[in-house]
């Protein structure tokens, strides 16, 4: 019964991750590779100062918004075992 849920799961990702792999070829995410083992030696300081925006960004708050959920999706089989086990006791 589980090994349907698992080799779906299985194909399904390996589906993603050759659809990522695609569009990163296709969009040239691969080129250049000669200049890229240079990038970490660029000296940066030139650069002007980025500007900090106080508060949350959007990215932030998504950011927080997907981390509370895989933190309750974590939780949950853990908060109802306990209450399983409670009930029973």
């Amino acid at each position: 019964m589980y090994l349907f849920g698992w080799i779906s799961l299985v194909i399904i990702s390996m589906w993603i991750s050759v659809a990522a792999f695609l569009w990163a070829f296709r969009s040239g995410q691969f080129s250049e590779q000669e200049r890229a083992r240079y990038l970490p030696l660029y000296n940066e300081s030139t650069a002007p100062p980025e500007h900090v925006p106080r508060g949350f960004t959007a990215e932030t708050r998504a950011l927080l918004a997907i981390g509370i959920i895989g933190l309750g999706a974590l939780l949950s089989p853990i908060v109802l075992l306990i209450f399983r086990i409670g009930g029973k006791g």
